[in-house]
């Protein structure tokens, strides 16, 4: 578990399944898909919470609201190892800075806590907000790739 000034971000519980499943019936956490997280029921969304790997639960600290998911997932790309930001929100959580906060508190976690040495960012040629947050960052664009059939940018940020 680790927080930022306004949220906090820790492992999955079991006992997280029904906001979890509520969270992906949000139109606005779907709306740029490469993975699909949308559950059908709450024992689909208690099952991916036991099977999940580097996804994590986003809590707005002030309310305890679930909103959002993040996360610095492990995925080999051309027979590279390399681990990828996720930030992904609730639609009543945009436009508060809280991807970018989520986001930020993801790199620094990466770098300082897990020592990676890159971080890459998978993003879908429209959505634009997801690449501000990852330019902000100081990423940069690598190449156009296809992931899971998916036309996606491919961004990466190497440790200074």
């Amino acid at each position: 578990m680790f927080t930022s000034e306004r949220l906090l971000i820790r492992a999955w519980k079991e006992s997280d399944a029904e906001a979890f499943y509520e969270l992906t019936q949000d139109e606005g956490f779907n709306l740029y898909p490469i993975s699909v997280y949308r559950q059908k029921s709450i024992d689909t969304a208690r099952e991916w919470i036991r099977n999940v790997k580097g996804k994590l639960a986003v809590f707005e600290r002030e309310s305890s609201q679930l909103i959002g998911m993040g996360g610095l997932t492990p995925w080999t790309w051309e027979g590279e190892e390399l681990f990828d930001i996720t930030y992904r929100l609730r639609e009543s959580a945009w436009g508060k800075g809280y991807g970018w906060e989520l986001a930020e508190a993801l790199v620094n976690h990466g770098f300082r806590e897990l020592g990676l040495d890159q971080i890459t960012a998978t993003i879908t040629s429209d959505n634009l907000p997801s690449k501000k947050i990852a330019e902000k960052l100081g990423m940069k664009f690598d190449r156009h790739i296809l992931l899971l059939g998916v036309p996606t940018d491919l961004y990466r940020l190497r440790r200074t």
